[in-house]
């Protein structure tokens, strides 16, 4: 998946999950590393991160007595540098795909927008 542009509505599509991450890179603060979801490069406890809260549509009426609207999954994590992009994509409000690395997703917008422009 490329790049989209996206609007305020918070429309998530068809999607059954859906994310919001920290606006702020914090360190790491997990005893064991963790892979970044975009470049899959290894977060060592400590390296600054940018953390991605999961959420999904409860799936029948016992999860959504427990939990309510938004069932609770792990946190997924991006280093650095695919923070800072997807911080960057966020004040340009652009959509983008979460375990698709971002680099790439960039790479392919620019290439279309070369051939649409």
């Amino acid at each position: 998946m490329s790049l989209s542009c996206s609007s305020d509505s918070g429309d998530y599509g068809d999607s059954a999950w859906w994310w919001y991450y920290t606006l702020e890179p914090l360190p790491l603060r997990t005893k064991r590393s963790r892979k970044c979801c975009s470049c899959h490069e290894p977060i060592k406890p400590g390296d600054t991160s940018l953390e991605v809260e999961r959420f999904r549509d409860p799936k029948h009426d016992i999860e959504e007595s427990i939990y309510g609207d938004e069932v609770p999954l792990a946190s997924w994590f991006m280093c650095e540098m695919c923070g800072d992009l997807a911080l960057s994509l966020h004040e340009l409000k652009f959509c983008f795909d979460l375990d698709s690395p971002l680099k790439e997703q960039i790479r392919e917008y620019r290439e279309m927008e070369k051939k649409n422009g």
